[in-house]
Parts: C-alpha cells; structure tokens; sequence
C-alpha cells in the first residue's frame, strides 16, 4: 500500500481511532498513539516500508488494548488471553510480542494463576485434584505448572480429606432423602465420582462416614 496522506479523520465508532485517506481514498485505521509515534500528516507519502512498520506498531497497541481490557475482568492464563487476540485476527508475532509484555508486567503468570484457579474452584467446592488438573489442562497450562500446583496442593490436603469433607455436607441430604442402605451408598458414590474422585478414596470415606467397615462387596 502507497500513497500520499490527503486526509486524517476521527472515526465515528472509535473517536481513539482515525482513518487514513491516501490519494482521495481510504487506505487504512489507526489509533491515535500510531497517528502521533509516526508523526502522520496530511501531505505525507506512505510506501510499503512505512505502511508495514505503521501496521505493526498499531497492531501491537490494538492488541495491548484488548489484552488488558479483557484482564480488567479477573486473572487469565495465557492461553485464554491468546485465544482473544486470535479472535480479533492479531498477527501470531504481534500476539507473542504482546505476551511477552504482559509477562514483564507480571499480568499473565500461569503459576500464580493456577494456584489462584485451583483455590477458587475449591472455594465453591471439593474436587479432586484429578479434575482440578483438567481443568488447568483445558485452560492451556503447561504440564510442568499443572504437576507442581497439584504436587503443592496435595502437600497440605489430600484427596481423601478433600472427598470426606464433601461427603459429609452432602450425607445428610442423602439419609433424609433415602432409607436403603444400598441406595444411600450408590447415591454417595455418585456424588463423588461426579467430583473426580477414585473409587479407593470414595470406598474409604463411605466405610468412615457410613460406619461399614466390612470391605467393599458390591
């Protein structure tokens, strides 16, 4: 794209944003911060080289501009903020560009994020850390951060004390709820599994909070 600058007009949708008219034609948007790093003017020739570097410097602003807008909301890990800029059709350097800024601002940290993440799914409820792992997963964390957050966690609670807790604020539901025995044990059971679970911890806690000690038959 080339040509010499004829006009710079506000946008009506974005008043951030101008448009650059070459040659009596529109050529191109920009924000104003573009607008003011390449001094751009009326009466300006833009040749390919300079249009290039123009589109760059604006693409890194716009996707600095909607990295952080979408933060603003809560904590993000670095896949969710990719997938953004992906849907705004960000250029993949212009995006690697833009992470490694948010990066330096300690804004996008998937350590501390998944830890933030695993604690809040743990606010609502207890899970195990099998379906805490693959929720971390679905959210783009690496293998190494999902391992060390889990090996964290399960360092200063288990699984087991985990499902016991969840157990015993859903049993009382279930006796009220069922007098078989038999049925009592399948509804817990799938309660807990529905948690994530393994069978041997859900085995176990039934024998505590049921009172059955005998091994599990069924």
């Amino acid at each position: 794209m080339e040509g010499r600058i004829t006009s710079i007009a506000r946008q009506k949708k974005d008043k951030a944003r101008a448009s650059i008219f070459l040659d009596e034609e529109f050529a191109f948007g920009v924000c104003d911060q573009t607008v003011e790093e390449f001094r751009l003017r009326k009466g300006d020739y833009i040749d390919r080289e300079l249009f290039e570097k123009i589109s760059e410097f604006d693409f890194f602003i716009e996707a600095k501009r909607i990295a952080l807008a979408y933060l603003n909301y809560r904590a993000r890990s670095e896949k969710e903020i990719r997938e953004r800029l992906q849907k705004e059709d960000i250029p993949e350097p212009i995006i690697l560009r833009a992470l490694e800024y948010l990066k330096e601002l300690k804004l996008v940290d998937d350590e501390a994020w998944s830890k933030s993440f695993v604690n809040d799914k743990l606010v609502r409820k207890s899970v195990s850390s099998r379906q805490l792992a693959f929720g971390l997963k679905q959210k783009g964390v690496s293998k190494e951060v999902i391992e060390e957050t889990i090996s964290d966690l399960n360092a200063n609670e288990t699984d087991a004390i985990r499902a016991m807790r969840a157990a015993e604020k859903r049993w009382p539901r279930i006796l009220r709820s069922e007098s078989d025995p038999r049925k009592q044990k399948q509804k817990l059971y799938t309660f807990l599994a529905s948690r994530g679970f393994s069978f041997e911890v859900i085995n176990e806690v039934y024998k505590q909070i049921s009172g059955d000690q005998k091994d599990d038959e069924d």
